[in-house]
């Protein structure tokens, strides 16, 4: 069974993909250093965002 994909993270300005040295990899959301209360790393597959923007994601 694989693991869901991100969900709106895979298209969002705000999204980083972030890779472990064991190969996990986890999508990190950089509205949470400006919103208070915001998850870093938020549940996947996102769905639903108030602060989704279409565009790349940043990070490797």
């Amino acid at each position: 069974m694989s693991a869901p994909g991100p969900g709106l993270c895979a298209r969002c300005l705000h999204a980083r993909r972030i890779v472990s040295g064991k190969g996990s990899v986890f999508w990190r959301c950089a509205v949470s250093e400006r919103v208070s209360g915001w998850p870093k790393y938020p549940p996947l597959p996102v769905l639903r965002c108030p602060h989704h923007q279409v565009g790349e994601p940043g990070g490797a």
